[in-house]
């Protein structure tokens, strides 16, 4: 197997944690891309204990070259306990440069982020509100998780040695903005319009940063327009949190809820809750809230770091939560991270080639993959080939209720028709996919002979071997 790449997406629930194993001039470069799950931590724990049993040992400890925070949910963060790593020593650490607390590209987003985080635990300790799974979900996701943030942010660089020069905030652009002095002490570069890492022993070999933007602000929040695509509704412009913030996240859509002849907005269902839970919600205050989480959710996917590795002859994309419109890219408005990244030639051109490997897109949802209003045609005929890709989606099924269902039966559909990988589940929970082709899912796999956990495996041979 040395001459093989390895990939574990292990079983954890609702969540993503991704070991991979490079061969690289004799030895292994290794990289562990998030660790987190929206059930109890435990869970994570005996993945850990795998993942560490995997790691080279290196003057008494073990070795994780990489460690990627792709965006501060906590189904992909929560794992990262400080006493899960005190046998590791860590070379480097990336996080998204949403999580980068003093990011001058990013000061309405976080303003934004901590409205919602206030919105988010004002709703669940709001005594008699009956919330079901999907709100409820939804809502936890926007709170900020202060103990994996600071694990990320100091400690485990601080107990690897590392620290301050690392975490580094990543981004596409990243090493286009560094001094040669700082690309060079991060092994980075900046070809083809993305952030790479050479800090690999074969020169063939590399890692691509293809999202986010640094400009956060810019791409990803917007202006507060109205329309498919704004940032948030009228009923959100006339909170108060948001007139007191109004000079950081703008005063367009505060102007237009001013206007003394502004009609009051009717709040409209979001598309993941029910009708049910929706009346429980109708309320100013209550949509509000609602919105700002909801809205924040989907910020907090469209900055996820995707990564592109290539290895010999071989092409790896881990897409983390990245979410997909298919509306294009409109200045002052809220885009989503494959628009953009379809948006700029330089990525668009090393994007749409064939993959070896797809870890899909936040978990198999509706809008984490190009396949509707014409994305299929665009997008996954020209990176998927059911002769050469694996597809694989780490997932649980009805985590967010039944409005949009997780995974998304028809993106599966579409996925299986196009993955080397392909297997029929009888015993899928959906019973409109028991007898169709899809890709593997961590949620339905067999059991790992021997093991306590359970994980897709992918090994890859270098191209032509």
């Amino acid at each position: 197997m040395n001459d093989r790449l390895l990939v574990r997406v292990y079983d954890v629930g609702f969540g993503d944690c991704i070991y991979v194993r490079i061969p690289d001039g004799g030895g292994d470069y290794t990289m562990l891309i998030d660790c987190g799950t929206s059930a109890s931590a435990d869970i994570l724990k005996a993945v850990m204990d795998d993942v560490r049993a995997e790691l080279p040992k290196e003057g008494g400890k073990r070795r994780l070259d990489l460690l990627v925070a792709t965006h501060p949910h906590a189904d992909h963060i929560k794992g990262f306990d400080p006493t899960w790593f005190e046998d590791v020593t860590i070379g480097r650490i990336w996080l998204t440069v949403f999580m980068k607390p003093d990011h001058p590209q990013a000061k309405k987003t976080l303003a934004f982020q901590n409205m919602a985080n206030d919105a988010a635990h004002g709703l669940l300790e709001r005594s008699g509100l009956a919330l079901g799974p999907g709100v409820r979900s939804l809502l936890e996701r926007s709170i900020w998780n202060p103990g994996a943030l600071k694990a990320l942010r100091e400690d485990l660089a601080k107990a690897s040695g590392i620290y301050p020069d690392y975490p580094l905030y990543v981004a596409r652009d990243l090493a286009d903005r560094l001094s040669a002095k700082e690309r060079a002490r991060h092994k980075l570069d900046f070809q083809q319009g993305t952030t790479c890492f050479r800090g690999f022993q074969e020169p063939g070999t590399r890692l691509r940063v293809l999202a986010p933007e640094w400009d956060i602000d810019k791409y990803y929040l917007g202006q507060g327009a109205f329309g498919s695509n704004s940032l948030a509704d009228q009923s959100l412009f006339r909170t108060d949190a948001y007139k007191a913030s109004s000079e950081t996240l703008g005063q367009a859509g505060l102007a237009a809820s001013q206007a003394e002849d502004a009609p009051a907005a009717e709040p409209v269902q979001p598309g993941n809750i029910s009708a049910q839970d929706f009346r429980q919600l109708r309320s100013r205050l209550l949509y509000s809230g609602l919105a700002f989480s909801q809205k924040d959710d989907r910020l907090k996917n469209n900055t996820s770091v995707v990564l592109l590795l290539e290895w010999r002859g071989r092409r790896l994309l881990f897409a983390g939560d990245a979410e997909w419109e298919g509306t294009g890219v409109e200045e002052g408005q809220r885009n989503s991270t494959w628009d953009v990244m379809l948006h700029i030639p330089e990525v668009r051109q090393v994007l749409l080639q064939r993959l070896d490997l797809l870890k899909v897109a936040h978990h198999g949802s509706h809008n984490g993959t190009p396949f509707l209003k014409g994305g299929k045609e665009e997008v996954l005929d020209e990176i998927l080939s059911a002769e050469r890709t694996q597809v694989v989606v780490s997932t649980v099924t009805g985590e967010h209720g039944d409005v949009n269902p997780v995974p998304y039966p028809k993106l599966l559909k579409a996925l299986g028709g196009l993955a080397k990988n392909k297997r029929r589940y009888p015993h899928a929970p959906e019973k409109e996919l028991r007898e169709v082709d899809q890709p593997q899912r961590t949620d339905l796999e067999p059991p790992v002979a021997g093991k306590e956990v359970r994980y897709v495996e992918v090994t890859l041979k270098p191209a032509g071997a």
